[in-house]
């Protein structure tokens, strides 16, 4: 879990950097490393408006040649913390506003830091000097040459062709 402690910030503006692990952002450890969270406090009486960075290096596999590679990621977010009449009424609830309660110590940034980065993978990815590698066009069984061997599996099949032609 990714906390901050509140109880210690004065009104004014803070800054907060962070290095947690993928496994404490709720993320998978296989596909993200090198997590950097950089966060932006902007403390009042009853309401804390956060702004956050976070970056990371996510291990992806390319949509052309299937072939895994790296790419560094970056999110951008802002999330207000206030008094839970901001918040707003059942149904009425905003994903940017969060309850703060005075007798909160602490905040959450788990889930904001995990969707911010996922958000920011690319939807099409494609792995650099992917753009340039031929894509096979032709699939399936080889044209007739009798000269090639044939693999056996296709021996049969061509058995069936031949008896229905004759």
């Amino acid at each position: 879990m990714l906390t901050v402690d509140i109880t210690s910030l004065s009104s004014g503006i803070h800054q907060l950097e962070m290095t947690p692990s993928a496994e404490a952002a709720g993320l998978d450890p296989t596909t993200f490393e090198d997590l950097h969270v950089e966060a932006e406090l902007q403390c009042h009486r009853d309401r804390i408006l956060l702004t956050l960075r976070a970056t990371a290096t996510a291990e992806l596999t390319c949509d052309r040649t299937l072939k895994t590679y790296t790419q560094p990621v970056e999110g951008h977010y802002s999330l207000l913390f206030g008094p839970p009449s901001m918040v707003g009424q059942e149904g009425e609830e905003f994903d940017e506003v969060r309850p703060l309660d005075p007798s909160d110590q602490e905040i959450d940034l788990t889930d904001v830091v995990r969707d911010t980065l996922l958000l920011a993978l690319p939807q099409r990815r494609i792995a650099p000097g992917a753009e340039d590698e031929p894509i096979a066009q032709e699939f399936g069984a080889p044209e007739d040459d009798e000269d090639e061997p044939v693999d056996p599996r296709w021996s049969e099949l061509r058995k069936l062709r031949d008896d229905d032609a004759s």
